[in-house]
């Protein structure tokens, strides 16, 4: 923890990938203070910038409690940033687990020239161990400026696998019916939408949305769990109904 950590760092990926839910288990599970913001929320430089600030006030305050602040440069947000690293409280602490800065980073491109350039060599300009962590679904490649920029080092996060869908999905059996019964389930699901689509989160709805006609037979009477030839037959219609219109969310 005392030594420097690399300036910036460029994690990317297919959305679902575990990115945003790695990097919170890390910061959280290690306690170290950081700065987590979502530049779809604050798209503007002025609204990131005062944002960061804010935050940083609540991780050096033993109260929690923040004042207003108004950033409205580049050279503002460098100062008001040393001198919230220059508290009493983040001095006690080592300067690497200050701050790491995980931002949804496409909205970057939309902000001024300067803006994205700064972030990867903050540490730099603030002479602080600080590690900005830049979250993206798309490659460094689209966002290196013209003009050249400091070189994150880049991290690539892939796709889940059907194994590992599998074992994610199979978590969510509900409880009056049996973990065999559901997994059985959503093996049948992945085989039908694997190819056409594994976000995470868009299966999982899909998986909640089609459980209750999965069920039917054995609702009825008409079949057991381990009637997976039945239930397959009558769950298929559907399943193939609400393959052509995935991400659409017209079958309910």
């Amino acid at each position: 923890r005392q030594q420097f950590s690399f300036p910036s760092i460029f994690i990317y990926g297919h959305t679902s990938s575990g990115k945003t839910y790695v990097m919170q288990t890390l910061l959280t599970t290690l306690q170290l203070p950081h700065v987590f913001v979502n530049c779809v929320e604050y798209f503007t430089s002025r609204l990131l910038l005062e944002e960061i600030l804010i935050q940083l006030q609540s991780c050096s305050s033993s109260t929690g409690q923040t004042s207003p602040v108004h950033c409205d440069t580049l050279n503002d947000f460098v100062r008001l940033f040393k001198q919230a690293l220059a508290s009493r409280e983040l001095q006690d602490q080592t300067l690497y687990i200050v701050s790491n800065f995980i931002l949804i980073a496409e909205q970057l491109r939309e902000m001024e020239a300067n803006i994205l350039p700064a972030f990867l060599r903050l540490q730099e300009l603030t002479d602080r161990n600080v590690t900005v962590v830049l979250l993206s679904e798309i490659v460094w490649e689209l966002f290196r400026p013209n003009i050249g920029c400091f070189e994150p080092f880049t991290m690539y996060f892939p796709d889940y696998s059907i194994g590992h869908l599998q074992k994610i999905l199979s978590q969510n059996h509900p409880p009056e019916y049996s973990a065999d019964f559901y997994a059985a389930y959503i093996n049948i699901l992945l085989g039908v939408f694997y190819m056409v689509c594994r976000d995470l989160r868009e299966l999982r709805h899909l998986a909640a949305l089609n459980f209750t006609k999965y069920c039917e037979p054995v609702v009825r009477g008409e079949a057991n769990e381990r009637d997976t030839r039945k239930l397959w037959k009558n769950i298929e219609p559907h399943l193939k109904k609400a393959m052509q219109t995935v991400y659409l969310r017209e079958i309910s």
